[in-house]
């Protein structure tokens, strides 16, 4: 007698519909996943229609509304969940459900970047947000996946921290504590999007000609890309490589919060491409964000794959999934070196790493790609064989053997001791303190210069009688 399937709710806190962004697209994708050994349920917010399903149950709900999820929380056996969803909806944290905690998107760090350039209270103000809505998920997950090694380390880390890394714990999982916290990246079809029968690129713009080599920039212009150097480099080679096209996927980024926006970083490299001469000539900016299940064809109509990033801590545990798509359209890809995908495109002889910032660098090897068809095929052929680790089946599955088997992990932390509990009293103290002198410092010095310009102005009156 076949066992009962699990009833699954797995709840996203972004767009799911036609148009969608990278956390909508894995919510998307992991729900069919688990679609094959459990019975699945896809809430997201109701700014969108998710496309049809006949294996995913779609469930569209207001964001932030109360009980807006109680009915499919009461009828599930376990519940995934990622970022913002915890936050606006308090109440699957504190649902009696084992919970898998999809951590693949380090907000904090994430913030650092986000908010770089912002009034610092305003920084310390998200940054405090983030720092709560991370703890209280960790505290409560029963289960957590992330993308990549590094983010595991990380997470292991923030783990211990909150204290959910004991005894009890390491007994009710395994060894390794993979059965707390496992690898669940994003992932591609198994096969590659097939050739559009009309292009899709070439001959839509009149800088796009049918024999033009298209890099293809698939994905947001988001703050800590540099977009710039890559402008900076077909400028360069306008001259050289007169084939040589640069196309931005540039359109507004859908957002279940209202209106969908752009990004600072996408005026910028738009406006450097003017100024530079090359704005629909060798650079292209495509103004609309591409609707899902059209993205395969633009693939396929392109010849390269390009992204460059900034350095910085956000780099080491990013995962840049714009990179799969390029894996699944079988796509030489040229990148910046520094994270973990990027690196392993390397190793497999798909991707070409460019150090961060350098513009010789971009220009040689676009230079390298446009003038050797023989090197593109062999990173293409390379892309075909690395593929089929890539997998949406393959990817899921610590997630897909958490669900089909959920249990509940001892959430108890150690009780901090009377000693450890004064320190902190102690060290809040000694803060406080610091901040008050700091203040204080900061009046006396200003009241000090406003008493010496009265005196200075006093001076050169008396000069001039």
């Amino acid at each position: 007698m076949p066992q009962p399937r699990n009833r699954v709710l797995f709840v996203s806190t972004d767009v799911v519909g036609p148009d969608m962004a990278g956390p909508g697209i894995r919510a998307w994708e992991l729900a069919h996943a688990l679609a094959a050994q459990c019975d699945v349920t896809l809430a997201a917010p109701d700014s969108a229609t998710p496309p049809p399903s006949p294996s995913v149950r779609a469930l569209p709900y207001r964001l932030g509304q109360a009980g807006a999820l109680a009915p499919a929380l009461a009828a599930a056996d376990v519940l995934v969940g990622q970022g913002f969803a915890f936050e606006h909806h308090p109440e699957l944290l504190a649902a009696d459900l084992p919970l898998a905690v999809d951590l693949y998107d380090p907000l904090i760090i994430e913030g650092l970047e986000l908010y770089a350039s912002a009034d610092i209270a305003a920084a310390e103000a998200q940054h405090a947000r983030y720092q709560a809505l991370t703890e209280a998920q960790l505290r409560r997950g029963d289960f957590f996946f992330c993308a990549t090694a590094a983010q595991r380390d990380y997470w292991l880390g923030a783990l211990t921290g909150v204290g959910r890394i004991n005894p009890a714990t390491a007994r009710a999982t395994d060894r390794e504590l993979l059965g707390l916290v496992g690898l669940v990246p994003s992932g591609i079809d198994p096969a590659p999007p097939p050739p559009p029968a009309t292009p899709a690129l070439r001959g839509t713009h009149s800088a796009l000609g049918p024999h033009d080599l298209i890099a293809l920039w698939a994905g947001g212009l988001w703050d800590w890309f540099d977009p710039q150097v890559l402008v900076r480099a077909a400028a360069a080679l306008r001259d050289e490589c007169p084939r040589l096209r640069l196309v931005f996927f540039a359109g507004a980024r859908p957002n279940p919060h209202g209106a969908p926006f752009t990004t600072r970083n996408r005026a910028a490299a738009q406006a450097l491409a003017a100024d530079l001469g090359v704005l629909d000539r060798s650079v292209v900016f495509l103004d609309r964000w591409v609707p899902y299940a059209e993205r395969g064809a633009l693939l396929a109509d392109a010849d390269l794959g390009v992204s460059a990033h900034l350095p910085g801590i956000e780099t080491h545990f990013a995962f840049r999934t714009r990179l799969l798509d390029y894996l699944w359209a079988r796509l030489p890809v040229l990148c910046t070196a520094g994270d973990s995908l990027g690196e392993a495109f390397a190793r497999a002889g798909c991707a070409t790493l460019l150090p961060p910032d350098d513009l010789e660098a971009w220009v040689a090897a676009l230079r390298a790609l446009d003038r050797d068809p023989a090197r593109r095929q062999a990173m293409r052929a390379a892309a075909t064989s690395y593929a089929e680790e890539w997998t949406w089946e393959k990817v899921a599955r610590p997630l897909a053997a958490f669900c089909a088997n959920p249990r509940r992990v001892p959430a108890s932390a150690p009780a901090a001791s009377p000693h450890t509990a004064r320190l902190e009293a102690a060290l809040d103290e000694h803060e406080r303190y610091v901040r008050h002198v700091e203040a204080e410092y900061a009046r006396a010095a200003a009241a000090l210069r406003q008493h010496e310009q009265s005196l200075a102005a006093r001076i050169r009156r008396l000069l001039k009688r």
